[in-house]
């Protein structure tokens, strides 16, 4: 009898990564039902983004009841898709958030203002090993903005993006306030790319380092960007500011040197 050869897990891993990096879902689904030995690498590229809405997170809870047999462990990016409506969130899920303990980066995404956000992560304990944070929303302001951050004490790089700004007060620092990192990379959109925001962040106890800075604004900052440029300078290597609507004198922007 004909010996079927046995193809290496190594192989089987590159290929399946080559779909991975291709974001071929439809194959890597295939691939599941394929053999046990095709299960964990698929599953690891399937799983690696995973964006939840209030009705994925119901399926989610279904299809993976137990959370220490589930495959919470494999995402990486992890985001929230809030929507209006009279959908709301499971509240064992709020229990499962835990169990996400290798997600790097979270994204929070929201078409009628954070406040939904807000209600959620009041209540969930974000993953600790997150670096970068991602917020976009219609309305935030600075202290809601600030409420998601200090859940979030490792962070490195931070996105920021919206339609619309609310102001308010910035929430009084104390000893017990987080001393973010801040190593990577700052994109900051819209009316979000606001004075109050890059203020803010200047007030970080153990400095800025961000190495790569992105800012487009919509009302001129220059004052604010730049002394966050200067905070920056030891380590920041690539800068770009641009100014999409401003009524007023353009202003060059002094720091030339930086890609």
């Amino acid at each position: 009898m004909a010996v079927t050869p046995k193809i290496p897990q190594e192989v089987i891993d590159e290929i399946l990564g080559h779909l991975g990096v291709d974001s071929d879902f439809g194959s890597l689904r295939s691939c599941t039902l394929v053999s046990r030995s095709w299960l964990p690498s698929s599953q690891r590229h399937l799983l690696h983004t995973v964006t939840f809405t209030w009705s994925g997170m119901e399926r989610w809870l279904k299809t993976f009841p137990v959370p220490e047999k589930g495959p919470s462990h494999l995402v990486r990016d992890l985001g929230f898709r809030i929507g209006g409506g009279s959908d709301c969130a499971p509240e064992e899920f709020f229990e499962y958030i835990p169990w996400f303990t290798n997600v790097e980066k979270v994204t929070l995404l929201s078409r009628q203002g954070i406040s939904q956000v807000l209600k959620i992560s009041r209540y969930w304990r974000f993953p600790q090993t997150t670096t970068s944070l991602a917020i976009s929303a219609d309305a935030i302001g600075i202290a809601q903005i600030w409420d998601i951050m200090v859940r979030l004490p490792n962070l490195d790089d931070l996105s920021l993006s919206g339609a619309s700004m609310v102001f308010d007060e910035v929430p009084p620092r104390t000893e017990a306030d987080p001393r973010w990192r801040f190593g990577g990379k700052l994109q900051l959109h819209g009316m979000l790319a606001d004075t109050h925001v890059i203020n803010m962040l200047l007030e970080n106890p153990t400095g800025l380092h961000f190495t790569e800075v992105e800012i487009c604004c919509l009302h001129n900052s220059l004052d604010s960007t730049v002394r966050l440029v200067e905070t920056c300078s030891k380590t920041l290597v690539k800068l770009s500011y641009k100014i999409s609507v401003y009524l007023g004198k353009a202003h060059p922007f002094p720091y030339s040197r930086y890609s």
